[in-house]
């Protein structure tokens, strides 16, 4: 799919994120994750590590921006915030799905470009794999900051470089075999060039990597996961076949078997 795409409000709306469908087929891959990570867990909790200030129970207003199918929301609710906890969307497909994940969260339709709240009215703003699909990151991060009172904290999730590497390389190659432009999956943004970025605008950015592996004998979630990035403007059903087919194909397995896929998500805690 061509990245142009994955920043399209319009397309993201009405296409991947009609629903929460695509992302559920893109979460369930880390089932078969080696350790597992639990990102939401894992993201609060380095947190709550980061200047002794914890999740358990705080009182603060929360906003999380792209919340997406709500996995973030729920993990807040599970820690018993009893705050202010916002969710908003530019989809509300992804709301609707959202509204089960923590029944005591508020849900808005938004932009991150243009927040529909006061300045300095936020403690905690969530920004969870979302900024790669913003037209300017740089203008979506002065949004974010400007709704953060005085001492409040931003939280990014972005992924590395290497981040699902080996199925990236295979993509690559069968596009190449078939003529075919293998887009980076809305990769505009990553970790690396994400830290940089905020420290224009945050006096702290404290970086909290999560590295990992999927370890995989079937390799059918990684078709569906595939399968659930593109488009059905970007590729005809047949041919998108035959790219999965190609790209699976390449994958190599170990002597155990195994396909093994790094997984290299991280947090950036802004303050």
């Amino acid at each position: 799919m061509p990245g142009v795409l994955w920043a399209d409000p319009a397309f993201l709306r009405a296409n991947q994120y009609r629903s929460d469908t695509n992302l559920r087929a893109r979460q369930s891959i880390y089932a078969f994750q080696r350790p597992h990570v639990d990102l939401p867990r894992a993201v609060l909790d380095a947190l709550g590590a980061e200047g002794g200030r914890p999740l358990s129970g705080p009182a603060g207003t929360v906003l999380d921006v792209g919340c997406g199918n709500g996995n973030y929301l729920a993990e807040l609710g599970r820690r018993g915030h009893r705050g202010l906890l916002v969710g908003l969307d530019m989809s509300k497909g992804m709301l609707r799905a959202a509204g089960g994940a923590n029944p005591e969260a508020g849900l808005v339709a938004g932009d991150a470009t243009s927040l529909p709240l006061a300045d300095g009215s936020i403690d905690l703003v969530l920004a969870m794999h979302m900024l790669y699909h913003v037209p300017d990151p740089p203008a979506a991060v002065g949004e974010l900051r400007r709704v953060l009172r005085a001492g409040g904290r931003l939280v990014v999730v972005l992924n590395a470089g290497d981040h699902l590497a080996q199925l990236r390389r295979a993509l690559r190659d069968a596009g190449d075999e078939l003529g075919m432009l293998a887009g980076g999956f809305g990769e505009r943004l990553r970790l690396e060039q994400g830290e940089p970025m905020l420290r224009r605008f945050f006096g702290v950015v404290e970086r909290h990597d999560f590295v990992s592996e999927l370890v995989l004998y079937d390799l059918e979630p990684v078709r569906s996961y595939i399968s659930s990035m593109i488009s059905s403007e970007a590729m005809s059903p047949g041919r998108l076949e035959g790219y999965v087919r190609r790209a699976l194909q390449r994958l190599s397995r170990g002597a155990d078997g195994t396909v093994r896929i790094t997984t290299h998500p991280g947090c950036l805690v802004c303050s």
